[in-house]
């Protein structure tokens, strides 16, 4: 019998054989991937990887910060390994900057350094918004919350500088985490001071996350070092 009080209605989000259900958060996560796997791909024919190599650096760089941030979050195994569209877009994506790099020949002669990396903030914004997404669904605390989502920002890219040989940007390079942190941060306070829908709340952080990263670009903003 019901006691008078309607129960919440989760339209999006729903528990599936201990997963949860959320169709605009798989989405974003198959955006970012698509858009990560890009940035790595022309990463990988940029350090003259051969066609495997690039294709692993596209595949590892894209999800791997979203397989960190459901491993995180007790998911078994995690989406990327379950669904079939994240080894897809990866390698629709690979096949695409191949495509262009044997068109148009050294690609990354022709791509501006700026390009590339303000087409990797698109990819660190969507990523972000899918871990703060992620663990708003699974009812984390904020600082949990601020925390998974620049790992989910910053984990594939980790991995495609380890791989790369590279010093990983998140360890030197101003306004890349900071910009993930403080868009989570900002989703957070949307939703749980202002009471902003989900959607919303998201779209805004998504949107805050790659203005603050491209004006560091731009702007040459600097944390501060010691030297």
């Amino acid at each position: 019998m019901s006691d008078g009080v309607d129960a919440p209605v989760v339209a999006s989000a729903a528990p599936v054989g201990g997963r949860i259900r959320d169709t605009v958060l798989t989405t974003v996560d198959l955006a970012a991937t698509f858009v990560l796997a890009a940035e790595c791909a022309l990463v990988g024919v940029q350090a003259d990887f051969d066609l495997f190599g690039i294709l692993v650096l596209a595949f590892v760089g894209s999800v791997g910060g979203g397989v960190i941030r459901n491993l995180l979050l007790g998911e078994h195994p995690p989406a990327s390994f379950r669904d079939w569209r994240y080894a897809a877009l990866a390698l629709a994506a690979t096949v695409t900057i191949v495509a262009a790099s044997l068109a148009l020949g050294r690609v990354g002669d022709l791509t501006p350094p700026l390009a590339v990396d303000v087409f990797e903030g698109v990819g660190l914004s969507l990523a972000a918004v899918a871990g703060a997404r992620k663990s708003l669904d699974y009812k984390l605390n904020g600082a949990s919350v601020v925390v998974i989502a620049t790992v989910n920002g910053c984990g594939g890219g980790i991995l495609r500088d380890v791989l790369s040989a590279r010093v990983p940007r998140v360890l030197d390079e101003d306004f890349y985490a900071t910009a993930a942190l403080a868009g989570a941060a900002l989703m957070v306070v949307l939703m749980q001071r202002f009471k902003l829908r989900k959607d919303v709340a998201g779209a805004i952080a998504g949107l805050a996350i790659f203005a603050l990263r491209t004006a560091a670009l731009l702007g040459a903003w600097r944390l501060p070092h010691l030297r």
